[in-house]
């Protein structure tokens, strides 16, 4: 794979980390994140490879991806989280701060969530529940998963009443896949407050 040839010129990306020649692991992040991004963008990469990378490659890989948050870019952005770069939080910070766009905060704040628990992200996920951009929920509503505690249950149950009907199907799809059985969106809301229908839908959340 000639990576050093195939890097966009977009990218911060300096001559001593394309050259590298050993460490496929390596030469794999590069391409990805920064040759042919578009499976990662769509989400069509197992990124279990990062798990191979040495500790060398992976202090490596996480300084390229703070040189370019940047450009402000989503895979990134999300890359910071998939190599556990709590350096990249202040960096993220500084970014979110510049964001007037409620869909670039949750992107960004989705992250901060996930490296340090950070409680910007939960704020932008009600402004989105309350919000009518329709397209806005389409884009983030799985983000909804990432709080990993109750808040999902009631945040999915309440987008069963959205206004727009993608939103809802996929609300309810959620629910079932962690209730591991089919309910209708009207026992949902019914047993919203039920301690064995939420203890199950935690069970499979946390699966």
């Amino acid at each position: 794979m000639l990576v050093d040839l195939s890097i966009r010129d977009v990218y911060d990306v300096p001559v001593y980390a394309r050259q590298r020649t050993s460490g496929e692991a390596f030469k794999k992040f590069l391409y990805c994140w920064f040759a042919d991004t578009e499976k990662l963008t769509r989400d069509g990469v197992d990124l279990s490879f990062l798990n191979d990378l040495a500790p060398e490659e992976r202090e490596l890989a996480k300084d390229l991806l703070r040189r370019n948050l940047k450009l402000r870019q989503t895979h990134i952005i999300e890359g910071t989280a998939a190599l556990g770069d709590l350096e990249a939080a202040p960096l993220l910070r500084d970014l979110l701060a510049e964001q007037s766009s409620l869909s670039w905060q949750l992107t960004i704040s989705a992250v901060l969530w996930k490296l340090v628990g950070d409680q910007a992200f939960p704020e932008f996920l009600n402004r989105m529940m309350a919000s009518d951009d329709t397209a806005l929920k389409r884009a983030h509503i799985h983000q909804v998963l990432w709080l990993r505690d109750e808040r999902v249950i009631d945040l999915l149950i309440g987008l069963l009443d959205d206004k727009d009907e993608s939103v809802r199907r996929e609300a309810f799809s959620e629910l079932n896949r962690l209730d591991n059985t089919w309910r209708d969106a009207a026992e949902y809301r019914r047993l919203r407050d039920d301690p064995a229908l939420r203890g199950r839908l935690m069970s499979g959340l946390q699966k």
